[in-house]
Parts: structure tokens; sequence; C-alpha cells
């Protein structure tokens, strides 16, 4: 891709966060059932895990909560750190992987040119597996299609839905909270939810040179290490970064809303971002603004992890319970 390399780099360096959660040992939580899941996103097999309390009647319904990872991480550090801690409190969890990621489908480009049919045909077609993309619009398109299926369960209250998101995820959950009703309580916790004030210095100009080139299929059609940074997992779509702009959906955002920040973040200025998204929903709805000492990893573990978990139990116990 024909772009400034530096300038992008530095931007990721700013907003692209591995968001690895750091693992926490997590005894089994006597009491609690899970299951595996599968759902589909545009057409993508995603993998997900339902956590439900034991013991519970067929016709018992539960308020829920949905958790988003983050850029470059998986369900599986949701499983053992969040999951379990928010379903022992009475709620049906569900987390899952965003496309190309964990476990879940990653895209597909076929390597030859398809037959045309006039309607449905099996076809064999050869092709590369596209993983680890980082791309918010098909992001977002998964946590609705994840939240779609998770209305369905038989002990959730449909219309009771919390939404908690850490880092990249946290932005993903405000523009799905924004979008659906049934989205009763939000969490979203050191995210990057302001992408146009991050993303200001990439010229529009670029931005359309960029779409110019993947329609004419002179760059990929979907990004690889050009756009990588080191020690950043995964290769962001630039195109799509410039393009979203979770700000733009502030004002639709009705839900009560807890905002966590590192009182020190290094990876974004919160001033525009959480702290501006709180000013924003002041005096509108339900909202906190809650800054836990240290730098954005150490809300992942030890102290700063305890606090803000607390926090969000907290949160969905009083607007969900």
């Amino acid at each position: 891709m024909k772009f400034k390399r530096s300038i992008v780099r530095s931007l990721i360096h700013v907003i692209a966060l591995t968001f690895l959660l750091s693992p926490l040992s997590f005894s089994d939580e006597v009491g609690i059932d899970q299951k595996t899941i599968t759902f589909w996103s545009d057409g993508s097999r995603l993998q997900g895990t339902i956590f439900t309390p034991k013991g519970i009647a067929l016709e018992e319904k539960l308020p829920g909560i949905l958790l988003i990872h983050g850029w470059g991480g998986h369900r599986g550090n949701l499983n053992k750190n969040y999951a379990p801690h928010f379903a022992k409190l009475g709620f049906v969890v569900m987390t899952f992987d965003l496309r190309s990621w964990g476990e879940s489908d990653g895209f597909f480009v076929a390597e030859t040119t398809l037959p045309p049919v006039n309607s449905v045909a099996n076809v064999d077609v050869s092709g590369q597996h596209i993983r680890s993309i980082v791309n918010p619009s098909k992001m977002l398109d998964d946590a609705r299609a994840a939240l779609s299926w998770f209305v369905a369960e038989p002990n959730l209250q449909a219309n009771n839905i919390g939404v908690w998101g850490t880092s990249f995820g946290g932005s993903l959950a405000v523009v799905t909270a924004a979008n659906d009703r049934r989205v009763k309580a939000l969490v979203t916790q050191m995210a990057p939810v302001n992408n146009q004030a991050t993303f200001g210095q990439i010229p529009e100009g670029m931005v359309s040179a960029w779409e110019t080139q993947r329609a004419r299929g002179e760059i990929t059609p979907y990004p690889g290490p050009e756009s990588a940074s080191p020690g950043l997992r995964g290769y962001p779509d630039m195109i799509a970064m410039k393009r979203y702009d979770p700000a733009a959906y502030w004002p639709k955002v009705s839900s009560p809303t807890l905002i966590i920040d590192a009182e020190n973040e290094e990876l974004f200025d919160r001033r525009v971002n959480g702290l501006a998204l709180h000013q924003s929903l002041k005096g509108r709805i339900a909202t906190n603004y809650k800054v836990i000492e240290g730098k954005h990893y150490d809300l992942y573990r030890g102290d700063g992890y305890e606090q803000a978990l607390k926090a969000a139990q907290d949160w969905f116990l009083e607007h969900l319970k």
C-alpha cells in the first residue's frame, strides 16, 4: 500500500493496542454452566461462549452481558478473567472472537475467477484465508451478529442487556449500544472512542487514493505486513480506520454508561476520548467517569484490574438488576 508508513505507524502506536489481557488465575467457578456456540456474521462463521448460572429453571429469565475483546485479543482471556465474575452475580454472559481472531473464521479471497451461475451452485475454489485483520466496520457487524444471536437464549431477558468492551472493543461497545435499544447498560474501559481526533493527521486525499488503488486491484483487498507496526499484533485496515467515527454515535447513546480510564493512559489522549464522551453524556443520561491509577496495562492486572472489574460489576447490578 502506497502511503507514508511513518505517519501510519506513529498513529497505530497511539491507538492500535495489542489489547491482550494479562492472564490472571481464576479457579473453576462452581455453579456456572459454560457452552461453546457458533454463529454467523456476513457469511463468516464465528465462535463464542455462553456462561449461565447453574440451577436456574427453564422459564427463568436473567439479564445478560455481551463482552467484546479488543485489538489483538480473543475471548479466551475474557473467559478466564471477566465472564465468570459476571455470571456468578446472576447474569447470562456471552463472549466471542471477532472475525479473523481466536477461533473465528477470517476473510477469504478466491485465487481464481468464480464461474457465473444463475442462482446457487457448488464450486471448488482455492484461495487465501486472511487472518488478524482490524477493520472496525466488519467488527461492528460481528458485534451486532453476536447480540442478535444472544437475544434468543432461552434464559435471557432479551430487552435487558449490558454491553462491556475493553480498549478497541470498548469503542465497538459504544457504537453497538447506541444502535440497539435492548442495551440497557454500557461499560467501556480504556477505549479510543474518538477516531477522528486520533487519525486527523492522515489526509483525506491519501485515504481516497488508497481506496482507488484497492478498487483497481493495485493493492491487496486486505492489509498485510506493510501495515503492521513492531510489537503490535494484526494488520489494521487504515481505510476502514479513517472512515470509522464512533464519536458520531455519542448523541445516540441512551444507556447508563460507565467509562473507565487509566489515569496515566499512554496510548491515546483520554481527555478527548473517555473524558469527552462522559462530558457529552452528562446531564442527559446516567454516566460515571472512573479514573484508576496507573497506565493502560495496569488495569489488566493487580489492583487496577480488581478496581475496574468491581466498578463494572456494580454498574451492571445497579442498572440491569
